[in-house]
């Protein structure tokens, strides 16, 4: 008689199963190796009541990829507002490297050119980001859509956006749609939230298949001494080439539904000696003096001693409110995305 599943063997057939759609464009390893990712996020975030069905009902209707121009495009966009951010922190303590940066922001880019993809291949609805690059570093922080355009047989009907959406994205294993400061959400109609499966690789793969590094960084090395023919030749084939990204989209929340500062919160004590509150799931603009009004919070601290701490972020809740959901939080589906649409 067969024994019982364990969590981990579960684990590994889900891990499998996410794998077998991103293996019809990606290597194999690659293709396990954010399938894991994605699915101790979407665990963490509270997706999975019934894994089959979101394997079939969200997860694949909501998967788009990005391709070599689309990455492209993303780069180049998020230059300006890195060499933005980077002269924001001159003199200040962070002092973040420009190079980190410009990846890091090219993923919100990449966010924005997947959910434009996503609604004109399943809704034949058109929106135009806003990628004017002379904003100040203030106005990046929420993600404008310009305009909607709706396809209707040979004609495309365009007309100025009726509310302010905010793009935010994440990495595969992400479980939190994290916004930024409470008074920067006030004037967002709908927060967006979408996952992005890039690798640690993903911007040297790209190099490599711009030629950069064939045609302009190894050249020089080898007149430098760097390197020789066979030395090039093996750290050129160590390098991978670029392989498209995969973009789950995975929900979106319309901002006149929750009823805020506090709409939902999950919580638990967690600890032995150093013991704090983890939420586990919540949707709101959470802060220290909101959460210790919640009937659940109190009964579990009724002193109001213990620190309060994001679950998977391991970000302690202080008095700035800070907006955030768990992705389970999320509407998603084809009639979910069809009466957002109908707003704009």
């Amino acid at each position: 008689m067969a024994g019982k599943t364990t969590k981990q063997q579960l684990f590994n057939q889900q891990v499998g199963m996410i794998s077998e759609k991103l293996k019809s464009v990606l290597d194999a390893e690659s293709a396990t190796l954010l399938s894991e990712q994605l699915l101790k996020g979407v665990n963490g975030g509270s997706e999975t009541g019934d894994f089959n069905d979101w394997l079939q009902n969200r997860f694949i209707p909501q998967l788009v990829w990005l391709d070599q121009d689309d990455y492209t495009r993303a780069i180049t966009r998020a230059l300006p507002q890195a060499l933005k951010m980077t002269a924001s922190d001159f003199g200040s303590t962070r002092q973040r490297d420009l190079g980190q940066l410009w990846t890091d922001t090219a993923r919100g880019f990449m966010g924005e050119i997947a959910v434009k993809k996503f609604l004109e291949e399943k809704f034949d609805t058109i929106v135009e980001p806003d990628i004017s690059t002379d904003k100040p570093i203030d106005e990046y922080i929420s993600t404008d859509i310009k305009s909607v355009s709706k396809i209707l047989g040979n004609k495309i009907n365009s007309r100025p956006l009726k509310q302010k959406i905010s793009i935010k994205t994440g990495k595969f294993n992400a479980r939190w749609l994290d916004e930024y400061s409470a008074n920067k959400t006030e004037s967002i109609d709908v927060f967006i939230f979408v996952r992005i499966g890039t690798g640690r690789d993903h911007f040297v793969a790209f190099l490599k298949t711009i030629s950069f590094l064939g045609t302009k960084l190894f050249p020089i090395a080898e007149d430098l001494g760097e390197l020789n023919p066979e030395t090039r030749k093996n750290l050129w084939d160590s390098i991978p080439s670029f392989q498209p990204i995969p973009v789950y989209i995975t929900g979106f929340l319309s901002r006149n539904n929750l009823h805020l500062p506090i709409h939902s919160v999950n919580a638990k004590l967690s600890g032995k000696k150093n013991k704090k509150i983890l939420i586990l799931e919540g949707v709101g603009e959470f802060s220290m003096n909101a959460l210790r009004q919640n009937p659940q919070i109190t009964s579990i601290d009724p002193k109001e001693e213990l620190k309060i701490v994001i679950d998977g972020l391991d970000r302690e809740i202080d008095n700035s409110p800070h907006f955030f959901a768990n992705t389970g939080a999320l509407q998603w589906g084809v009639n979910n995305w069809r009466n957002l649409i109908k707003n704009w």
